[in-house]
């Protein structure tokens, strides 16, 4: 599984290409719908309906109100889009990401017929990743987290992917036995060595600093000369999905390092792709 692998895999992850990613508007749509579903909030029911309406491609059978109640314009999720396996994928894996009861339930008792007619093969993954997403969400403990997801790093369903990309992000070194095992039954060599690798780098790079925005500002830096461009590519989608102005700051500060470098030099050349996207995705590209 290498770097765009793991993206279609985490679904959550900002497009690392120079264009918007297929779907892009109607995701951040269901983006603010999730936001309207946090505990706490009066829309949360209405913006859980939505989200499973979605999911289940059944929200064009509703009112046209219901957008409304979360802030939307009447009838915006209605569109043919609204039905794509991509977007309907997102919706469940929103779900899963939600904090609530009523989300985990809603996931424990979906059923694999429930969507027998799709054809894509990615809504019931995503179902079971989202399932796994709201178990690992009540879980209090760190220590208790990792355990949870080593046990599911050897199902045999597309949890054990995520599994195995979650114990990646957050540095758990004492868990390659378990991403090593199921790395390489997933996948044959020597592709599953890329894929450890590429866990590795990141666990070393989140391991630099308990402050994550730290940890991949300082990892971002061309005096480090790392030309690892899975690795900065994966740095940059971190920092761009926290949407603060320090991380903004700390891609503007490596998108200008980069423009300081020598135009001959093949560093440049090599970040070249890196800046081009930088350049479109900063909110003040710098001069």
């Amino acid at each position: 599984m290498r770097y765009a692998q793991i993206l279609l895999v985490a679904t959550a992850w900002p497009c690392m290409g120079t264009t918007p990613a297929p779907f892009a508007f109607e995701c951040s749509l269901l983006d603010r719908v999730s936001d309207a579903a946090k505990a706490g909030l009066p829309s949360r029911s209405i913006a859980l309906e939505i989200l499973e309406r979605v999911g289940e491609a059944r929200m064009d059978s509703s009112t046209t109100d219901l957008e409304a109640q979360v802030g939307l314009k009447p009838g915006q999720l209605h569109g043919r889009e609204f039905k794509d396996s991509t977007v309907r994928a997102h919706a469940l894996r929103r779900i899963g990401e939600l904090d609530v009861s009523e989300a985990l339930t809603y996931l424990l008792n979906l059923q694999r017929s429930d969507f027998e007619s799709d054809t894509s093969g990615e809504i019931w993954p995503a179902a079971q990743i989202a399932l796994r997403q709201a178990q690992l969400n009540g879980i209090p403990e760190e220590p208790a987290k990792i355990h949870f997801l080593e046990d599911t790093t050897s199902e045999k369903s597309a949890a054990a992917s995520w599994a195995v990309d979650e114990l990646c992000e957050r540095g758990s070194y004492g868990s390659l036995g378990f991403i090593r095992a199921s790395m390489r039954k997933r996948n044959p060599i020597p592709d599953s060595e890329k894929d450890i690798a590429f866990c590795e780098g990141r666990m070393g790079v989140v391991s630099r600093n308990p402050d994550r925005l730290k940890a991949l500002g300082s990892f971002l830096s061309v005096s480090g000369g790392v030309t690892d461009l899975d690795l900065i590519g994966w740095a940059i989608s971190k920092l761009e999905a926290m949407k603060s102005p320090r991380a903004d700051a700390e891609l503007e500060r490596y998108a200008k390092e980069i423009d300081a470098l020598p135009e001959d030099s093949t560093l440049k050349r090599e970040l070249e792709s890196k800046r081009a996207h930088l350049r479109i995705v900063l909110p003040h590209p710098p001069k």
